[in-house]
């Protein structure tokens, strides 16, 4: 890639871009036009206050939350398929959250590890191992140090008969927490099918 190398010079004032061989704003000779460019610069100049920057939307914040909850609903009352769909909604609203805004990331990040956590479990209750350790993965990623994902690839990759790399993703999960008994529980689980099948 070919670098263009610019001979300008400044108006007395340093508001304006000119050719510096014909001091000239549009330059035919050298093939420059800087009057967009010096128009932009004008205009800004004349800006006194800059604007705030972007809220963070509290709304999808409450609207991510609920449909979430939603889910949980639906999930306690063994209805997996309904509880999907709530997630996959939260899901869905939490990722168009515009980049821009605000701490955007760790919002998404805080909102989807649980919102996925939990499609994860659903998955897994209905028998769709792939989905579930998809679901499982991303929340490792999201929040690597969040022992429950450990625990949910685990899961799903114990539901896959893949146990010594569910055992792995059990042991992870207890380098963040140590004091897990779910993650001991299910850890020792799948030593315990792995040795007698051997």
């Amino acid at each position: 890639m070919a670098t263009v190398n610019w001979d300008i010079t400044t108006s007395n004032d340093g508001d304006r871009i000119f050719c510096k061989p014909h001091s000239k704003e549009t330059c035919t000779a050298c093939n420059v036009d800087w009057a967009q460019h010096n128009q932009l610069a004008a205009t800004l100049k004349q800006v006194k206050e800059l604007p705030p920057p972007n809220a963070a939307n509290p709304v999808r914040n409450a609207q991510v939350n609920r449909l979430k909850e939603e889910g949980n609903k639906y999930f306690k009352q063994n209805n997996y398929t309904e509880a999907i769909r709530f997630y996959t909604m939260a899901v869905d609203l939490s990722w168009s959250r515009p980049l821009w805004e605000p701490l955007a990331f760790q919002y998404v990040r805080e909102e989807l590890a649980p919102v996925l956590s939990n499609r994860s479990a659903a998955h897994l209750a209905l028998k769709q191992y792939v989905d579930a350790l998809v679901d499982a993965e991303m929340v490792t990623r999201l929040k690597r140090e969040w022992a429950k994902g450990w625990f949910r690839k685990g899961k799903a990759l114990v539901a896959m008969a893949r146990n010594d790399e569910a055992a792995e993703a059990f042991q992870t999960g207890l380098r963040f927490d140590h004091q897990s008994e779910e993650l001991q529980k299910a850890l020792e689980e799948v030593q315990d099918t792995t040795k007698s099948s051997e």
